[in-house]
């Protein structure tokens, strides 16, 4: 029983890691814009973004559903990998236009 809770513990480090690593992703490739040929990178750094919120919103629609499947030890370690691709899937068919919203509002602020 001690090693579940420590490969949880584990998990859990792992996991505030990339999330804290994401977001510093981003910043820094928004801190380095400025040239026109930077509007393709602000773009995908916007992609980025919608894809980080849809996991985040897929994330928090499946606490609330009682799934057995998802409940063992290594479902839930491969189940944020497997929200990431539903959410990239989700934004390369179209996402939900936040991406668009984003960097329509953020070109005039690089000047691109």
């Amino acid at each position: 029983m001690a090693s579940i809770l420590d490969t949880s513990s584990i998990y859990n480090t792992y996991y505030n890691n990339i999330n804290s690593q994401a977001g510093s992703s981003l910043q820094n490739k928004l801190d380095g814009m400025g040239k026109p040929e930077d509007a393709d990178q602000l773009m995908e750094v916007c992609k980025d973004f919608e894809s980080y919120f849809v996991q985040k919103i897929i994330e928090e629609s499946k606490k609330s559903l009682e799934n057995e499947d998802e409940k063992g030890e290594y479902m839930q370690y491969f189940s944020t990998m497997l929200n990431q691709t539903y959410a990239d899937a989700i934004v390369d068919g179209g996402g939900l236009g936040l991406a668009q919203q984003l960097y329509d509002s953020m070109k005039t602020q690089y000047d691109l």
